[in-house]
């Protein structure tokens, strides 16, 4: 663990969309990555897929007998001072940078028992997670969901966390995603408590005529959640890369490779830009609010 001191305001973020496919797991890492840089930071692969797990270079754990699902199976079933079988230090992968919680091949099978058993399993991430870790032991958590129409971890994840960063693609599947995100999830959770959308994030983007129209179609109703490096203006200016955060095979392959972007490629032009990114996570906004 690192020895730096604690942030002024920990913060949880879940990078979110009811829509697989527009890279959210790259964007999980690479901001994790990123806010490592700036405080002690979890990410947490919540995904039954396993694919934030994979890409940080640690494919065996997902087929650990201890996970993350088995944790918060038994923590909100147990009473209060009662310990844990796994805990929190068994399940949590302390790496040279940014540490772990991995998926697990179970996870799925996990998450249905917690939706069956416990009435309040919407709270289970932030009391038996969040609440434990955040501000104590880690700056920063970031959250990897599933892509799913209905899942039980993602809902708790931006519950719990209360900051939503939504990636998406230039495709109508990803404008519905966010819509039925909005719809199913964050604006129910907002009768009950703070969720904000800190940021919507063009992601995986092309110069085509698609991430152009996504963008402005972006900044008409959203104009106020989109990152400086995601404005229309930057198709204009001759001197700067197209907006969001643009298709780089480096993506791919630093997945590949099991490493984040700035360690297989410290020059890429998307680093930028993530710590842009970082810095809004930060902030808790685009300014800061």
């Amino acid at each position: 663990m690192s020895d730096r001191e604690p942030v002024d305001e920990p913060r949880a973020v879940a990078i979110a969309l009811t829509k697989g496919g527009v890279g959210k797991t790259a964007m999980a890492i690479n901001l994790a990555d990123r806010l490592e840089e700036r405080g002690r930071t979890l990410l947490v692969d919540i995904d039954p897929a396993g694919n934030a797990t994979e890409g940080v270079g640690h494919p065996e754990a997902y087929d650990h007998e201890d996970h993350i699902g088995l944790y918060l199976q038994r923590a909100a079933n147990a009473a209060d001072g009662e310990p844990v079988d796994p805990s929190l230090d068994d399940i949590i992968i302390e790496r040279e940078g940014f540490d772990l919680i991995p998926s697990n091949i179970d996870l799925s099978t996990t998450e249905s028992v917690i939706d069956a058993e416990n009435r309040f399993a919407i709270l289970v991430i932030k009391q038996q997670l969040l609440d434990i870790v955040l501000g104590d032991r880690y700056d920063y958590v970031v959250f990897d969901t599933p892509g799913d129409s209905d899942s039980l971890f993602r809902e708790a994840a931006i519950y719990g966390a209360g900051n939503v960063i939504v990636p998406m693609t230039p495709a109508e599947e990803s404008v519905r995603g966010f819509e039925t995100l909005l719809r199913t999830e964050i604006v129910p959770a907002r009768e009950h408590t703070d969720v904000d959308i800190i940021s919507i994030v063009p992601n995986e983007m092309l110069s085509d005529n698609e991430s152009r129209w996504l963008v402005d179609e972006l900044n008409e109703s959203f104009g106020d959640l989109l990152p400086p490096f995601a404005h229309p203006s930057l198709f204009d200016d001759a001197d700067a890369t197209d907006p969001g955060i643009r298709q780089r095979i480096a993506f791919k392959r630093a997945w590949r490779e099991g490493v984040p972007l700035s360690e297989y490629d410290p020059e890429s032009d998307m680093l930028d830009r993530l710590d842009e990114l970082a810095e809004i996570v930060v902030r808790g906004g685009i300014d800061g609010e």
